[in-house]
């Protein structure tokens, strides 16, 4: 024979749902239990039905006053609505999730690369969105600090882009030839989270031919960057290429005393074509 009733510890092993939540449940009214001639808990087997309804619809942290309104209700109408507004979040969330887990294993190689520090290497660099400002270091604007501000707390992107973003600078074609490594044509931040159509203040950069190299410099030794960039353009020189946009400083990790950063030259390709895995020792 069935078992039709169930005590309220079988219920919380059954449903793992804790003790607890079901008596807290019981007392609101949003699900009321039975009681023996004891005085003990106990449900029916039919009540598992809405035990488990409460408790996917809590797992979508739906507030315990909707779930009470939409048990009572007479129709599915507000149901069809709240699922389809939960889908949609949890689809976000599925996307955010999954980018986050190739984030985490593409940072796990850059933070290999930066255990060969001498390594200069031609790749295809990542599509990525770009929100840019006017250098704070070299305007003479006294009042850019504040505009910048400004710009940034109008950004109207999705805030999943906070964990895939990194702050940059980037120095032009002009400055980088002639050697002037330090004065910055912009500053900004770099999000490789997929930004949709309307990216608002975004700007899409798309992949080009770099050369790249992994850089560590102390929290105040951005001086040293200066030799790290005369090595890259000897190794473009070398092998027949020709600095062709501005570079690309990535600031990737940062630790108190050391900032681990990434440096992108964009190239154009020699006749006899390149080799992704090509790399130099220096």
């Amino acid at each position: 024979m069935v078992k039709l009733k169930f005590a309220i510890g079988e219920v919380s092993n059954i449903l793992s749902i804790p003790i607890d939540t079901l008596r807290y449940y019981d007392r609101i009214g949003l699900l009321p239990s039975h009681r023996d001639v004891n005085k003990y808990r106990y449900y029916y087997l039919e009540q598992f039905d809405s035990l488990i309804t409460i408790r996917m619809l809590r797992a979508m942290d739906v507030p315990i006053e909707r779930i009470q309104t939409l048990l009572t209700d007479d129709s599915l109408n507000d149901m069809r609505e709240l699922l389809s507004s939960k889908q949609k979040d949890i689809d976000r969330q599925l996307t955010y999730l999954n980018h986050l887990s190739q984030k985490l294993d593409f940072m796990k190689v850059q933070f290999q690369r930066f255990e060969e520090t001498d390594v200069i290497e031609l790749v295809q660099s990542n599509q990525s969105w770009v929100f840019l400002t006017d250098s704070i270091m070299e305007s003479i604007d006294k009042k850019l600090g504040n505009k910048v501000q400004q710009q940034v707390r109008k950004i109207s992107a999705h805030q999943e882009w906070l964990a895939f973003c990194h702050i940059i600078s980037i120095v032009s074609m002009d400055n980088l030839i002639a050697g002037n490594y330090h004065s910055y044509l912009n500053n900004g931040i770099l999000s490789t989270f997929p930004m949709e159509e309307d990216a608002g203040v975004f700007q899409k950069l798309e992949p080009c031919l770099c050369a790249r190299k992994c850089v560590v410099i102390g929290k105040d030794g951005y001086t040293d960057l200066d030799d790290h960039y005369e090595q890259m353009k000897g190794f473009i020189h070398k092998r027949g290429l020709k600095i062709a946009g501005n570079s690309l400083e990535i600031n990737l990790y940062n630790q108190y005393n050391n900032h681990y950063i990434e440096i992108y030259i964009p190239v154009t390709d020699n006749e006899e074509g390149w080799n992704k895995d090509e790399k130099t020792n220096n």
